[in-house]
């Protein structure tokens, strides 16, 4: 092999490499968002068009035992919140980093949050706090970081900052002022080896 064929084929195999590697770390493209669906809500875009993720309350479970200590002032310093059914009604096999578009909906207190699955239900442990305006938050390690982007008027994506691992997630979204332990939820699942 020549020098001038070498030297061709690392500077070919190198830009190819370096494609490759920014492709990997760009967003896929935004679809046509004149079709989204007018209601207020999270969606996501599949092959067969815009699917709507259900809204769901979410708020911590505390049990009477739970608040008897929490008056008392010696409770735990955990609570749960529980999701009805095992899974998510939209479950996606072929994304592990979904965008989600988010349309009238405030992404200024919006967490992305991994739910275990139960036998019947979906579960998020959530720390308290004894300071009733900062009452409870989820886990660090249940809280995945996310990137955001401005669409177009009220719609905004977001996109995982890393690929999710199969399992199911809720999109929490906090209701405003004066609603510090209520949230709205957004679930989906990530189909994979469970």
């Amino acid at each position: 092999m020549t020098s001038r064929t070498f030297i061709a084929s690392s500077l070919a195999f190198a830009t190819m490499l370096a494609v490759s590697l920014v492709a990997q770390n760009n967003p896929p493209a935004t679809p046509d968002i004149s079709n989204i669906p007018a209601p207020r809500g999270v969606y996501y875009h599949a092959t067969s068009g815009w699917i709507s993720l259900a809204p769901k309350v979410l708020m911590p479970l505390f049990d009477e035992r739970h608040l008897a200590l929490e008056i008392l002032n010696v409770g735990s310093d955990h609570t749960l919140t529980h999701l009805a059914g095992r899974r998510a009604g939209v479950q996606i096999g072929n994304d592990a980093r979904p965008t989600f578009y988010l349309h009238g909906i405030d992404p200024g207190d919006l967490y992305l949050v991994h739910f275990e699955s139960r036998h019947a239900y979906r579960e998020a442990r959530m720390t308290t706090s004894r300071h009733f305006w900062d009452w409870t938050h989820y886990r660090n390690e249940d809280v995945t970081d996310f990137e955001i982007a401005a669409v177009n008027g009220d719609v905004v994506a977001i996109r995982p900052a890393a690929d999710l691992k199969p399992g199911e997630y809720v999109l929490a979204s906090g209701l405003g002022e004066g609603y510090q332990s209520l949230q709205m939820g957004f679930d989906f699942g990530i189909l994979g080896g469970q």
